[in-house]
């Protein structure tokens, strides 16, 4: 486990970029399992402005959108694939066929997260999984008691998740999510997760520091055979580790 603890959510977002930087230079064609929210804005802004720079070719990556609501079509405004479109894929210019998302709106949605799973197996599994950790410990919409062996399906989402997500919804929140499973990203030969603000604080310790458990998602992290946090210093104000020395100013690693 790699912890690099950042002194504001600037520094987070450009050191998960340039996490992201770095797999794509060693491979050129990875496979990129990528979340959406708050937390990543910064990190997709600034690989975007790699990407018209010049500095960084992402044409060649494959993107997984690792969430969806249930019963919203990709074209829709409010879709998650549509927002990881505006934010990254659409900046970065990657192309359309080179773009893996789940369709929420899919007359058989539970088959197309079969499919999904399937695709990825396929090409090899995924290279680097960038997930942010929510207050209740979830990651991606992986709600508390997803056992780690889930794979991508339908999940009801909690009431926390609901009350987040309604500052993007000018009406009734979505109840129902798809979500890649924790099979899959614990599969990952990378995992970068990111945390920013004093809101994600409880939850990172649970995350890092308590026990590995169905209640806390994000805990089966802790097993990961490559695993990186990036937190800034509000996100990591709970942690424990280095507490002689005090959290060491940009970044720490344990």
């Amino acid at each position: 486990m790699k912890l690099m603890i950042t002194k504001d959510y600037q520094e987070m977002s450009l050191l998960a970029a340039e996490a992201v930087e770095s797999v794509v230079r060693r491979k050129k064609n990875a496979l990129l399992g990528l979340t959406t929210g708050n937390t990543p804005i910064g990190m997709y802004h600034a690989l975007a402005e790699k990407s018209r720079a010049g500095e960084l070719n992402m044409r060649e990556t494959h993107i997984f959108s690792m969430e969806e609501y249930l019963g919203i079509p990709p074209d829709n405004y409010q879709s998650l694939y549509q927002w990881l479109n505006r934010v990254l894929i659409e900046p970065c210019g990657i192309a359309s066929e080179r773009v893996n998302r789940i369709d929420g709106s899919a007359p058989e949605p539970q088959l197309a997260c079969q499919v999904f799973d399937r695709t990825i197996e396929s090409m090899g599994g995924l290279d680097l999984v960038v997930e942010g950790i929510g207050t209740n410990g979830h990651i991606g919409f992986n709600e508390p008691m997803s056992p780690p062996d889930s794979p991508t399906r339908i999940v009801a989402l909690s009431s926390e998740t609901q009350t987040y997500n309604f500052a993007y919804w000018d009406e009734l929140v979505p109840a129902h999510g798809i979500t890649v499973g924790l099979a899959a990203i614990m599969k990952a030969k990378e995992i970068v997760l990111i945390a920013s603000g004093s809101k994600k604080a409880y939850a990172l310790k649970q995350a890092l520091e308590g026990p590995v458990t169905s209640e806390i998602p994000a805990s089966y992290l802790q097993l990961a055979p490559q695993l990186t946090i990036i937190a800034d210093r509000e996100a990591a104000s709970l942690l424990t580790i280095d507490k002689e020395g005090g959290f060491p100013c940009p970044h720490s690693s344990v």
